[in-house]
């Protein structure tokens, strides 16, 4: 390794303003890392606090990224045991590092040293790291004060850092272990804990200035609390003394931080002490959250349980009023004390009202199980009847209203808000949370709280006055009747309620917004299909122009929903199909966003779709719509897509009338399947629906679509994820226009299928998958335009030889000898010049081979196909072939008993076609023609093996031929002469 002053030479180098002299020295930090002794001599100028501050820092941070990379013994250059011997003692010596920056890049390096390091190699670590911090908390009040807390700081940091990584660990034995470890941790800890918070009480009272550092030790102690608490212990109510102690105590300790949070303004909450104080009361909040998570039987059977929730409670019932404000003065509502604390509490208290370890099995007989222990704490003291009906109506009221800021956010960005509304941030937001807790009230409480809800909903219409708390109470309600539509599906009436209140000349945007919502809630669950209209035509109404942009497209997202319904009925939306491509249309020329565009988009698509070719006289003005959406989206792969899917749907709809808008289409597939274009990595997919769609639903090609062939070759090869989709356009092109395409690609196309079933490194279903498209091209194509394409590819070679080295499973070889058996049926002369092109011997093995695959083909038509090849086979001279012959006799004879000589057996072909056959479009009778003319279903095998057997006695002659039919078993013989009798 370079000298000391080498490496402090680069890192000041490093430290440079000059981007250039700083490439240079990252250049010589990589290319040292790896050499030995390298991070012990960072290490070493880490320590040396004579040198600069960005020297140092720059040091910490080389040593412990060189931890992440070479620490563990199985990176590809690890550090050496002895450089780690110069590290590893002196790594605890320097918790008194002032600087900020590089005391957390030095308590990092510390606990990702433990991490690997503990217990195996240094099982000493935590007695080590607990030592310290002991020392340092009995030497905190010696004059050096602001040392000894930085110290404190650094070395609880450490600790937090060191425990959160064991947390993360997975095995069994290591959680194990962990589990040995917190108790020694929890009680050196607790103490520090109950120190510091006399303390500060005791600095809070008397004005002392190190306040903010006895909450700096607080928040870092209840890290390491709160991770001991939750995964150390099985049992806390078995556990030491101490853990119940410290969470009883913090029951009293959240709501004094939280009192002294509350009663500072709000410059000074955002102060460091302020941010300090907030980020305390919610760390509470994360520990009761998680300690239900992991043991929610404890976290209600523990007794303080109650005073957990209802301090929760208390917060929710007093923030409550802060909720709502004066619809047209957003500003009137004063500020929440701290929005995160009530997330937390409508978040336990969802867990406490639904919880699988709460609920009592049916088959549950015994007395004492955990569930019905819970029940009963849940049920008689917490979820009493009257509290039930308080939470339910507080957040009616309060919580589950919109907001007169977001009325103020639709006049200022509707397109955000919608975005927004429509995700799944709950987490973030008081009323989403609120909504999730007020839907498993309902949910749990059926009994109690439905028909309170009905019976407020009624009294709430009827009885609506002016006031501000009348509107919010009237917007609660709406959206507890949506949110809640699974539960009142018995109670409620939607229909005769949307009937009796029409809202579409409501002067309230919100009103009208919630209703639309409401509606697209309603349909999929309740509301009679002959009543579907009336549905529709409010919707309809609700996207005019003249409404707010967020009440219409709420509006066509509802109508979505509707029409994408199982009981959707395309006749009884005949009528309102033009305004519906209005109203879209409108709201397309209105929004920007592109996730707005790209809704619109998708119920296009639904609704093209579902009506089919309903669709066809509106299909002029959804093409015009699809060049400057497309502009648009130009940067927005995801929208693109759905433009495509749009294009590919709309296609469908229109079947053979398709043709005329190729030309339109084509610039699409091209553009989503240029390989040499970043953007076919998001949309190759949907590209090759709309190709294929395209094509199957033709009845001619236009030029713009059959030069798209080109790019077959190279999508052959492009990835097996969407090679059945490029294989199923190949054989759409041959059975559209086969001459044509074939007589201009052919030889291209050959070629890259050549290249595709050669592979050997692809799977079997590549494999079949290409032979599949052989077979299709070799049905439809007549020998004239074939022959010269197909010799040339080498295909005919390449599935020779490998039948004759059979080195491959019998279920790839079977695909070989499959395409060859297509290829003697259909082009027997071709076949037969093949074979007598090829060494007597090497004959002889590839029949013998193929006819001993006979076996391991499974489907009765191409053992029938096979059976023909055979019979058209032996109309040759060779010897390698004729050798054969008592081999396929058998074969012969088996397939006409059980099958029958005819294609009568045969006449029904359905099972041979492809599996989306049932869609109706131009290619299904195409592909049904090309099937119905397939020799296994149509030839008469005893007709061809009639004639076959006369060639073969032509060309070798009466006497040969008798000599040949000799070596056939006799028995066997027979069988066959009375089968062709």
């Amino acid at each position: 390794m370079e000298s000391r002053q080498a490496v402090l030479s680069v890192l000041e180098q490093a430290s440079s303003q000059d981007p250039a002299q700083v490439a240079l020295a990252e250049e010589s930090l990589r290319t040292w890392e790896t050499r030995p002794m390298f991070h012990a001599t960072v290490f070493d100028i880490f320590a040396d606090r004579s040198l600069p501050t960005n020297i140092r820092w720059l040091a910490i941070i080389n040593l412990k990224n060189g931890i992440d990379k070479y620490w563990k013994k199985t990176a590809q250059y690890p550090i050496h045991i002895k450089e780690k011997e110069l590290i590893r003692p002196r790594l605890l010596d320097y918790f008194d590092e002032q600087n900020p920056q590089i005391a957390v890049q030095y308590c990092v390096t510390i606990s990702r040293i433990a991490r690997w390091e503990f217990p195996r190699v240094w099982p000493e670590f935590i007695d080590v790291l607990m030592a310290h911090i002991g020392e340092i908390i009995s030497n905190s009040n010696s004059s050096a004060a602001s040392q000894h807390q930085t110290m404190e700081h650094n070395a609880l940091y450490t600790l937090h850092l060191f425990i959160k990584s064991l947390c993360q660990r997975t095995l069994t034995a290591e959680r194990q272990a962990f589990k040995r470890l917190a108790p020694m941790v929890f009680r050196a800890l607790a103490p520090v804990y109950d120190q510091r918070i006399a303390q500060f009480n005791h600095a809070l009272n008397n004005g002392l200035p190190e306040s903010q550092s006895l909450l700096k030790s607080i928040r870092l102690c209840i890290k390491v609390l709160r991770r001991l608490l939750v995964f150390g212990f099985e049992n806390i109510q078995q556990a030491d003394p101490a853990v119940q102690e410290f969470y009883t105590a913090t029951t009293d300790h959240q709501p004094a931080f939280y009192s002294l949070f509350a009663t500072l303004s709000a410059d000074a909450r955002e102060s460091s002490d302020g941010l300090l104080l907030r980020k305390i009361v919610l760390l509470y909040g994360k520990m009761y959250l998680e300690f239900q998570k992991y043991h929610p039987v404890h976290f209600i059977t523990m007794e303080c349980v109650k005073k957990v929730l209802e301090w929760y409670w208390m917060q929710i019932l007093s923030e409550a009023p802060k909720m709502i404000s004066s619809p047209t003065d957003p500003d009137s509502a004063p500020e929440l004390v701290l929005s995160p604390l009530l997330i937390q509490g409508l978040e336990l208290y969802k867990n406490v009202v639904k919880n699988f370890f709460y609920a009592i099995d049916d088959d549950n007989t015994e007395p004492d199980s955990d569930a019905k222990r819970c029940r009963q704490v849940i049920d008689g003291q917490i979820l009493v009847p009257s509290f039930v009906s308080q939470m339910a109506e507080t957040l009616i009221n309060y919580y589950i209203p919109l907001k007169a800021k977001d009325l103020e956010m639709w006049q200022d960005d509707p397109e955000t808000w919608m975005v927004e509304e429509d995700s799944d941030y709950w987490s973030f937001d008081v009323r989403r949370s609120a909504e999730r807790l007020f839907v498993d009230v309902v949910d749990q409480q059926r009994a109690q709280t439905v028909q309170q809800l009905v019976h407020m909903l009624w009294h709430s219409t009827n009885n609506a006055n002016g006031s501000d708390a009348s509107f919010f109470q009237r917007e609660g309600l709406y959206a507890a009747l949506g949110l809640c539509t699974n539960q009142l599906y018995d109670s409620m009436d939607f229909c005769s309620w949307l009937k009796q209140h029409p809202v579409v000349d409501s002067p309230m945007s919100v009103v009208k917004w919630r209703v639309a919502w409401l509606i697209g809630k309603w349909v999929p669950v309740k509301f009679p299909v002959e009543e579907r209209g009336y549905a529709y035509s409010v919707l309809l109404q609700l996207a005019r122009r003249e409404e707010p942009l967020v009440v219409r497209m709420e509006a066509l997202a509802s109508l979505s929903l509707c029409v994408d319904d199982w009981d959707f009925d395309a006749e009884q939306f005949k009528p309102y199909l033009q305004p519906s491509i209005e109203v879209m249309t409108g709201v397309l020329s209105d929004v920007t966003m592109a996730e707005s565009r790209m809704k619109i988009v998708n119920f296009m698509s639904a609704l093209v779709c579902r009506m089919q070719r309903e669709i066809m006289p509106f299909a002029e003005t959804i093409l015009h719509l699809i060049p400057p959406l497309w502009q648009s989206a130009l940067q927005e792969n995801l929208y693109q897509t759905t433009i495509l899917s749009l294009v590919t749907k709309l296609v469908e709809a229109l079947g053979v009338h398709s043709t005329a808008i190729q030309p339109f289409v084509a610039p699409l597939v091209q553009h989503s399947i240029d390989l040499s274009d970043q953007a076919h990595i998001y949309l190759i997919e949907d590209g090759l629906e709309l190709w294929l769609a395209l094509i199957r639903n033709c009845s001619a090609l236009d030029p713009s679509i059959s030069g798209l062939v080109q790019s077959i070759p190279g999508l052959l090869q492009y990835s097996t994820e969407t090679l059945k989709k490029v294989l199923k356009v190949t054989e759409s092109y041959i059975l559209v226009n086969g001459d044509a395409i074939f007589a201009e690609h052919g030889s291209m196309l050959l070629r890259g299928l050549h290249g595709l079933v050669s592979d050997s490194s692809l799977a079997v279903r590549a494999t079949a998958a290409g032979y599949v498209t052989l077979n299709v091209i070799v049905q439809c194509m007549p020998l004239d335009i074939c022959q010269r394409p197909l010799i040339e590819s080498n295909l005919l070679w390449t599935a020779f030889t490998r039948i004759v080295e059979r080195k491959e499973a019998a279920i790839v070889l079977v695909h070989h000898a499959g395409f060859l058996a297509r290829v003697a049926v259909h082009y027997p002369s071709l076949f037969a010049e093949f074979l007598a092109s090829q060494e007597a011997l090497l004959a002889k093995t590839f029949v013998e081979n193929w006819v001993d695959l006979y076996d391991d083909v499974g489907q009765v038509t191409q053992r029938r196909l096979h059976a023909i090849a055979f019979a058209a086979a032996i109309a040759t001279a060779n010897d390698g072939v004729l050798h054969s012959l008592p081999l396929m006799v058998p074969i012969w004879n088996d397939i006409m008993s059980n099958t029958g000589s005819s294609q009568l057996y045969f006449s029904d072909v359905d099972d041979d076609l492809p599996d989306d056959f049932g869609e109706v479009v131009a290619e299904n009778h195409r592909r049904q023609k090309m099937l119905s003319n397939d020799p296994s279903h149509k030839f008469d095998i005893k007709h061809v093996l009639t004639q076959s057997m006369a060639e073969c006695e032509r060309l070798n002659g009466a006497v040969r031929f008798q000599e040949i039919i000799a070596r056939v078993d006799s028995t066997d013989l027979e069988d066959l002469r009375n089968q062709l009798s």
